[in-house]
């Protein structure tokens, strides 16, 4: 779906140049741009996803067309070449983003840095629990200026009851005094299941360094003293969310193999592990698909092209594995040699087919080595398991197979008997 952002400012010549800067930095976005007030006035008809909007405009000098993008409820951005502090302060007290100075050096890079947070958590949600309505309300409003799904709370135990209906929280914003369960309380129940990195919290409250001190010790994100300043609260928490999300990205690629792109073995293990473990807990058995996928000739194709086309080879076998299945399967690179394919809650005729599917997929896709395209072939064994069953007879039954695959000519799926 395209996104429209409005910029309005009467200089033409800057308008075109970010319009430009900003089609080619996004997919899917269009720029509109209006020199008057009158013009914004007549684009507004559209849907705008954000604008950037200047504070002296020819039929608007006084900054009118700030209050005009509120009552539309326009995400606005002010650009302006008005540094003045006063100025700033009276205008960030309307509904505004924020705040950019287009003499700066770092204007464009603020520019398409705003576009790129609005845009990423567009809907994510955020539980707020504060005690007080005026306070929760403008906080609520400052949230839902950012286009983020609020869940307002009186207080921590109602909170915690949004976040068990909505497990996909990313954010909890909450005052460190309130009444039933405090701000304390509910971080040490959501820091038993969830990581920094999983989950941010961000507290408000008085200047009170040994409780802050506490709360950081036992996982807090921020801390924040009220009264809020509002372009410093926004600061913090864009802090957070980036925080949040290299966190997320390091500890990920700890667990990716570099070169297949799936996860490596320890973290495959780690899941097979886990989900065998899940089934012992259920009452009823599942059956499931374990598989091992390796590579027709992958010395062969090493030695004579060289290991980079190997690792191409691989790759693409990873990725035709995960394209056939789902998200809740389990795909890792088990051994230099190996792919291991888990395929959950299964049925047998099901899982032959998907298995099938990688391997004539895997036929039919070539690498480019010196303008020649050149084909492999990958062999997959397969054994059938269920509750009880242990990892290491899993991979043993599954190598098994493997072995017949390849001394029955390769090129096939073979499912231990």
């Amino acid at each position: 779906m395209t996104r429209k952002i409005l910029f309005v400012d009467d200089n033409k010549m800057l308008c075109k140049l970010l319009a430009k800067k900003i089609e080619n930095e996004f997919s899917n976005y269009e720029v509109d741009v209006a020199s008057s007030f009158a013009e914004a006035k007549e684009l507004v008809k559209n849907e705008y996803f954000l604008s950037f909007v200047d504070l002296a405009l020819p039929d608007a000098p006084q900054g009118e067309v700030v209050d005009f993008m509120a009552e539309k409820k326009i995400p606005t951005i002010i650009l302006t070449a008005n540094n003045n502090k006063e100025t700033r302060e009276k205008f960030m007290e309307k509904d505004v983003l924020d705040y950019i100075f287009k003499e700066s050096e770092t204007c464009i890079d603020e520019i398409l840095d705003s576009i790129t947070k609005l845009k990423r958590y567009a809907k994510t949600k955020v539980i707020l629990a504060m005690s007080k309505m005026p306070e929760r309300n403008q906080v609520k409003k400052y949230l839902t200026q950012r286009l983020f799904d609020v869940m307002a709370a009186a207080h921590g135990e109602e909170a915690l009851n949004y976040f068990q209906d909505n497990p996909d929280t990313k954010l909890i914003i909450a005052d460190a005094q309130m009444p039933v369960l405090d701000g304390g309380g509910l971080l040490a129940e959501v820091r038993a299941k969830y990581s920094y990195d999983e989950l941010g919290v961000i507290l408000l409250g008085d200047k009170d360094d040994f409780l802050v001190t506490n709360l950081l010790k036992n996982g807090l994100n921020i801390y924040l003293i009220k009264p809020l300043y509002k372009e410093l609260f926004n600061h913090y928490l864009d802090r957070c969310l980036a925080y949040m999300d290299n966190m997320k990205f390091l500890n990920s690629y700890n667990t990716i193999d570099p070169v297949s792109g799936v996860k490596n073995y320890n973290a495959v293990v780690a899941d097979i592990e886990d989900y065998l473990n899940e089934l012992a807990t259920k009452e009823t058995e599942e059956e499931f698909a374990f598989a091992f996928l390796d590579v027709d000739e992958l010395k062969t194709i090493n030695d004579e092209y060289g290991y980079n086309a190997g690792d191409e080879v691989i790759k693409i076998c990873a990725k035709e594995s995960v394209n056939e299945t789902k998200g809740r399967d389990i795909i890792g690179r088990y051994s230099p040699e190996k792919i291991c394919i888990v395929l959950k809650n299964i049925q047998q005729e099901k899982a032959i087919k998907i298995f099938s599917r990688i391997r004539v997929n895997i036929k039919k896709t070539g690498i480019l080595v010196n303008l020649d395209e050149v084909f492999f072939t990958a062999s997959i064994g397969v054994v059938f398991g269920k509750t009880g069953d242990k990892l290491k007879d899993l991979a043993d039954k599954a190598s098994s197979a493997l072995s017949k695959a390849k001394a029955n000519g390769k090129n096939r799926v073979e499912v231990c008997s």
